[in-house]
């Protein structure tokens, strides 16, 4: 048999190149802080950019650690009462959006669910979603996240937002590694495409499913993942 490819992932290369990568950047993030403070505002125009693009490469990192290192999943499994929980998420997730100029609302369940889960790493897919929502929603749109039961996949989540929406020919690629389908409508950043492939990574782990589908009352879209194991 011939010799097995080594994965160009590796988690122990990655781990080193991030860490090499982090400093350089930590260092020119320092200093960008510094140069905001004084600059022309011509000149701050500038330097935002650069900002944003250090941003940019932070997070790449990040999330390319992140995605390989979600193929070695180690579930903290337990029964959790989701209205709870979600209520303990409001002040992370009002943190996130309204540092981008976004209002969101959350819909809890109309009869509170315990739902067998990883809370670390749900809370990771369900901020992803909502970065991604934030991502392609112009300022002073309201991002929703509706919780519901249904009848065949449990707990279903759907993050809403009231972006562009999507092309029919992207719903089934938009989680796949990379692949960036929508137009981005904050000037936040350009992504790293990474994202939407680890909420699907862990919600399979937890034995879910996930889907992405244009609003049908109008302009948006909605990233939804459900987590089958329930009770009332």
């Amino acid at each position: 048999m011939g010799k097995q490819q080594k994965d160009p992932l590796d988690l122990d290369l990655l781990s080193f190149v991030s860490h090499e990568l982090k400093t350089p950047l930590s260092v020119l993030r320092l200093n960008v802080d510094i140069l905001k403070e004084k600059i022309s505002e011509k000149e701050r125009r500038i330097v935002d950019i650069m900002d944003k693009e250090v941003d940019w490469m932070i997070q790449f990192i990040a999330d390319t650690l992140d995605l390989k290192s979600k193929d070695r999943l180690s579930l903290d499994l337990h029964w959790c009462k989701w209205n709870e929980w979600m209520k303990e998420m409001k002040g992370r997730i009002d943190k996130k959006v309204t540092v981008f100029n976004r209002r969101w609302r959350v819909d809890l369940l109309e009869r509170e669910m315990d739902v067998y889960m990883d809370p670390f790493y749900i809370r990771q897919a369900l901020l992803n979603l909502v970065m991604n929502a934030v991502e392609h929603s112009p300022e002073d749109s309201t991002i929703e996240v509706v919780c519901e039961k249904t009848k065949e996949k449990g707990l279903g989540v759907y993050v809403k937002d009231q972006g562009s929406g999507m092309e029919e020919e992207i719903k089934d690629k938009i989680f796949e590694p990379f692949y960036k389908g929508r137009s981005q409508a904050n000037g936040t950043g350009k992504g790293s495409g990474l994202g939407l492939t680890i909420v699907k990574k862990i919600v399979q782990a937890h034995g879910g499913s996930v889907e992405a589908f244009n609003r049908p009352e109008g302009k948006g879209a909605v990233f939804a993942f459900y987590l089958p194991q329930v009770k009332m």
